[in-house]
């Protein structure tokens, strides 16, 4: 890995350091008054049109929590670690079924060992390049909620202990990986119960998960690694220059910056434009994995 300080200057690191942690809790703000945003528009004015911009709407800003709950991984939400892991937990992992500091081990992992044989994500974009045919068939497994399908049940699979004995021993081990995730469905139901609107449950926070988000999900993964150009730190993983208005779906809280994450993992995702531009003023800007629009990057790993 490259040592920040062979790219920058120290005075330059400290800018990228520097953490405004309000801006992360306007941002998580953000994205559950619009989740709620959405729910507001298919119970105010229901139908079809409605339904699908609520499901847009919500499923992306479920996609933008586990992006931030990838910043709490990387102990950037708040300057107080225990304050960062109950935020990231408690309103950004568990309501989507995921969890923090399991993540955290994993995911340092895949930088240590970016497109190594080490990666744990190098199976993600081992298949890459893949034909029109293949992309397709995972594009309709994502809208139809297939892939979603498979995935929570998997999650639902493992907690269920497959080494355990007795009923007992399950239920002990289910509850035991998944008792966040529960008590974060039991409260948005129990809101949703409140409001007289519990149906919406399944059809606005289910829906959206299993389709909206599972597609978003993968065509972020396929911009980042997939297909890049080498194995070092310049070129194994991918900026994607985008307008707002595509990122706001497909990478929100500028997670388009992928190789200036990899690069200064300490900078948080407000300050990675800058980190970008740093780099583009120093003149590394002909050695990045830069490309600009996710149509490009969708050319080069569709053959």
């Amino acid at each position: 890995m490259i040592n920040p300080s062979n790219l920058l200057s120290e005075d330059e690191i400290a800018i990228l350091r520097h953490s405004k942690d309000w801006k992360n809790y306007l941002a998580i703000f953000s994205i559950w008054s619009q989740i709620i945003f959405g729910f507001l528009i298919f119970s105010v004015w229901p139908g079809v049109i409605s339904f699908f911009f609520a499901a847009l709407i919500i499923g992306t800003r479920q996609f933008a929590l586990v992006i931030m709950m990838h910043d709490g991984a990387h102990n950037l939400i708040s300057k107080n670690k225990k304050l960062n892991d109950f935020i990231s937990q408690w309103l950004c992992a568990y309501p989507m079924m995921t969890e923090t500091l399991n993540y955290r081990k994993y995911h340092l992992q895949h930088h240590k060992h970016t497109e190594t044989d080490l990666d744990p994500d190098k199976s993600l974009t081992d298949p890459f390049p893949i034909t029109k045919a293949s992309f397709s068939r995972k594009i309709f497994r994502d809208l139809t909620g297939i892939a979603g399908l498979r995935r929570y049940f998997g999650y639902f699979h493992s907690a269920w202990g497959l080494n355990e004995n007795t009923l007992f021993g399950h239920l002990k081990h289910f509850f035991s990986k998944l008792y966040g995730f529960l008590i974060c469905q039991l409260v948005i139901f129990t809101v949703l119960v409140l409001f007289n609107i519990p149906w919406l449950y399944l059809l606005l926070w289910w829906v959206p998960k299993l389709t909206v988000f599972s597609l978003f999900y993968r065509l972020r993964n396929i911009a980042e690694h997939a297909c890049t150009s080498g194995h070092d730190d310049f070129n194994h993983t991918r900026t994607t220059l985008s307008p707002r208005f595509i990122r706001y779906f497909i990478a929100p809280l500028n997670v388009n910056y992928h190789l200036e994450h990899h690069l200064f993992m300490f900078c948080p995702w407000y300050n990675l434009p800058k980190a970008h531009q740093m780099l583009k003023d120093k003149n590394f800007y002909e050695e990045l994995e830069i490309e600009k629009g996710y149509l490009n990057v969708f050319k080069k790993v569709i053959i």
